[in-house]
């Protein structure tokens, strides 16, 4: 049937334009995605240095008294972490090498996978009633 006053899209018309419109949002999903991965990365990477500031406020109030290094670990479940905390003297080739009884502190909190990201904290602590 032939129609003069013709309304609306044919078929063809319209499945061009689904196709047009899949074209364009295609690299927009697959920018989501990529988003998206890189947050997670990031929350796991911040959730780790979370861990770490407390890991090493509970283990300044754990080391013994008056100590000159002190190592301790502990595993996290979420996310799967190992932190290590880890007092020691500067080290002699160090520019702060020259100040006396000052001793570094540091946490690392690092993932059990190759390339999951990794968090470390260090402090600085002057104890002037230890030997250096």
């Amino acid at each position: 049937m032939y129609f003069k006053n013709k309304q609306g899209f044919s078929l063809i018309e319209a499945m061009l334009a689904v196709t047009i419109v899949a074209l364009v949002l295609t690299p927009l999903f697959v920018l989501e995605n990529a988003i998206f991965s890189g947050v997670g990365r990031m929350a796991e990477t911040f959730h780790r240095a979370l861990f770490a500031q407390n890991f090493l406020y509970n283990a300044q109030r754990d080391e013994p008294v008056g100590s000159t290094s002190y190592t301790v670990e502990r595993k996290e479940e979420k996310p799967l972490t190992m932190v290590r905390y880890t007092l020691s003297p500067i080290a002699k080739r160090s520019s702060l090498a020259s100040v006396k009884h000052l001793f570094k502190q540091q946490v690392e909190a690092s993932g059990v996978e190759k390339a999951s990201p990794k968090a470390t904290c260090v402090l600085f602590a002057f104890r002037p009633g230890a030997a250096s």
